[in-house]
């Protein structure tokens, strides 16, 4: 059985996999930005290495929200939030009432939606 060290290195490297696909980023092209070879980097996103605190700026700066990676909790807006928050920007106000009273309905249909919300926020 890993130890808790290993599984939570084993979470953040699926993380930082999740993250340079969800970029559209090749696992060479990373380590390339990180400086490491291609081999050092596949054992960050495998788990069996931590890729450091240090390496996380050069990744913040090629979009990897790395609160995420480090907490499993999302940060940075993405690209399916922006079309949602700009298609709501669009809207008359009446069409923004009928949005937030869809909202309450569901809350009160799924007790734990607000919960979910909360956490996108």
């Amino acid at each position: 059985m890993a130890t808790t060290s290993t599984k939570k290195r084993q979470e953040t490297g699926a993380r930082l996999r999740s993250e340079r696909v969800r970029l559209g980023y090749q696992p060479r092209q990373i380590a390339q930005l990180l400086g490491v070879p291609l081999e050092a980097y596949e054992r960050f996103e495998s788990g069996d290495a931590d890729p450091g605190i240090w390496r996380m700026p050069r990744l913040a700066a090629c979009g990897f929200d790395v609160l995420y990676i480090l907490t499993a909790e999302r940060h940075l807006v993405i690209a399916e939030e922006n079309e949602l928050l700009s298609r709501f920007r669009e809207l008359s106000q009446r069409g923004r009432a009928s949005i937030f009273t869809t909202l309450d309905a569901l809350e009160r249909l799924a007790p734990n939606i607000r919960k979910q919300f909360d956490r996108l926020r």
